[in-house]
């Protein structure tokens, strides 16, 4: 009878914890590269005077733009991310 708790107590809750938590991860990484394509773009503009680009990190292609210093991409999830600079 204890070890089928166990087994309900690890399935039942701490599965899912940990799926969420991995989720969450995932987001915050992506978002991550999205500020570091933003520092990159920064950079070429200065050097360049370029005023858009593209830059693929993990299969994720974030695309920026000079005009509001914004980045754009699709996450794990499917969804479509803005991000920009205040």
């Amino acid at each position: 009878m204890l070890s089928l708790f166990m087994i309900f107590l690890v399935f039942g809750s701490l599965l899912p914890l940990a799926h969420d938590m991995h989720v969450r991860l995932e987001l915050k990484k992506e978002r991550l590269v999205a500020f570091e394509t933003l520092h990159e773009a920064a950079s070429t503009i200065a050097l360049t005077g370029r005023t858009e680009g593209q830059r693929s990190v993990n299969g994720i292609v974030y695309s920026w733009q000079a005009d509001g210093h914004c980045v754009e991409y699709v996450n794990f999830k499917g969804k479509q991310e803005h991000l920009c600079v205040e």
